[in-house]
């Protein structure tokens, strides 16, 4: 039986002391995170296209989905083949993976990216899978956390799907990291389970992706590769509805088989090169498109007017909390109730001006970072 090579006690080894109930270590996990404010946000953040009013457009939880149910079925599938996975540890890594990322997709991460990296001179960066880490860790419950095991802990830091385009397999790195300390990309996970969503999470976007630009006409059936159609097994008039269903039927049994005879975590050579074509088709003509591009430009302007205003706030009142409930802005009273409820974490661990904006900014879903620039840019009607 194939099997991680760390003891059991090491993944569920939680990062605060907290009591086993009915549940088992990583089901408590799953409730822990679905209950989360941070997770519940998720249903208005863009996975691709920006706070979409049209409701069958994919946004970030329902991805998060994707990758509970895609690694799910390719777990079952190596169990099926003898290997000794915990399906719970992997449900809850897929859950709790993108739960710490920015508003506006990449985009926004980008821009927070550029804006920490100026503000620290470069001594950090601004990931989703390092912010997704201290979201669990620390932004829920008043600076708590919602004190998960190590193995889903680990699996949530080290998920990066992107990996995929440049590496066809991978396979566990046997490691006990102090995770909390990471702050740059490159680590891989300490288990199979993290493996299986870190290869599950590209899959799960390349589908959807497609066939939410085929509803938003940014691309139609016949622009894609005939060759990649016929390895799916499906037409150009079949992709609207049709793409996702037959990439996942086509990869999930292929990861499968490879992962099964290589011992690594990741698809056949075939595979991998239709994935490739696919993926290079959807960064061409759907991730760099003009209409994708020309929204950048206002999730540049949204998220950089949001930190120039709230550092200006932050450095007038600082923690007295009432300076900002005496704000006859909305969205500045709210910003004073986060600091409320983070003030003594903050104070107590040192936390730097920086940080405490990219906390709040990353948290917000595309709408009411929407909301909250317009709150504090455009004038309500005084005078009639």
């Amino acid at each position: 039986m194939k099997r991680n090579e760390l003891p059991d006690a090491v993944y569920k080894k939680r990062f605060k002391a907290k009591e086993e109930d009915i549940r088992g270590a990583f089901f408590r996990d799953q409730t822990a995170i679905i209950h989360s404010l941070p997770f519940r946000r998720l249903k208005r953040k863009t996975q691709v296209f920006f706070a979409p009013d049209n409701d069958h457009i994919c946004t970030r939880i329902e991805h998060a989905f994707h990758v509970f149910t895609n690694s799910t079925t390719i777990s079952k599938g190596l169990i099926k083949e003898g290997w000794g996975l915990d399906i719970e540890m992997v449900q809850a890594i897929a859950l709790g993976h993108d739960i710490g990322h920015a508003p506006f997709g990449h985009a926004g991460e980008e821009v927070l990216d550029e804006i920490v990296r100026k503000e620290t001179k470069g001594r950090k960066e601004f990931h989703h899978e390092i912010n997704s880490l201290r979201a669990v860790d620390y932004l829920t419950e008043r600076g708590a956390g919602l004190k998960l095991t190590f193995g889903v802990r680990d699996g949530i830091v080290s998920h990066c799907g992107e990996d995929l385009e440049n590496k066809q397999r991978i396979k566990p790195v046997w490691e006990v990291n102090k995770l909390e300390e990471i702050d740059k990309l490159g680590k891989y996970p300490a288990s199979y389970e993290g493996c299986i969503v870190r290869v599950a999470d590209k899959i799960s976007s390349l589908g959807r992706d497609m066939e939410d630009a085929v509803e938003l006409g940014i691309v139609s059936g016949d622009e894609i590769p005939e060759d990649a159609l016929k390895y799916l097994g499906i037409t150009p008039s079949e992709v609207g509805d049709q793409f996702n269903r037959a990439l996942l039927n086509r990869i999930i049994y292929d990861i499968v088989d490879t992962t099964n005879s290589k011992e690594e975590v990741g698809v056949s050579d075939e595979g991998f090169e239709y994935i490739t074509k696919i993926n290079e088709f959807s960064k061409r003509n759907i991730y760099e498109a003009e209409k994708i591009n020309n929204y950048k430009h206002y999730v540049e302007v949204i998220i950089r007017n949001l930190c120039r205003s709230l550092s200006d706030l932050l450095d007038k009142h600082g923690f007295t909390i009432d300076g900002y409930n005496r704000s006859f802005i909305r969205s500045y009273r709210d910003f004073g109730n986060f600091l409320s409820a983070y003030k003594d974490f903050y104070i107590e661990s040192g936390t730097d001006k920086t940080q405490i904006l990219v906390d709040f900014i990353s948290g917000m879903s595309d709408n009411y970072a929407i909301r909250f620039s317009k709150d504090i840019s455009i004038p309500k009607t005084v005078f009639k």
